[in-house]
């Protein structure tokens, strides 16, 4: 399980060994996900690799119904 703070957004994530990267969210990853400002109502597709963090991220500012996860 991963549990963090980025950009005063709370994640905790469930993960499994066979993902990347399963016991943090990789550097490369929270310095993209620092530079990124998603806005309401913004359509956003996560073509993801690992446990979907930057697509759960994106939802707190969009909105889940505009996330496409695969």
């Amino acid at each position: 399980m991963i549990e963090c703070t980025i950009n005063g957004i709370y994640l905790k994530m469930h993960t499994e060994s066979s993902l990347f990267s399963p016991n943090c969210i990789d550097k490369g990853t929270i310095t993209m996900m620092s530079k990124i400002e998603f806005r309401s109502g913004q359509k956003i597709l996560d073509l993801g690799c690992g446990y979907g963090v930057i697509g759960i991220y994106a939802a707190h500012f969009s909105g889940a119904e505009n996330v496409t996860m695969v």
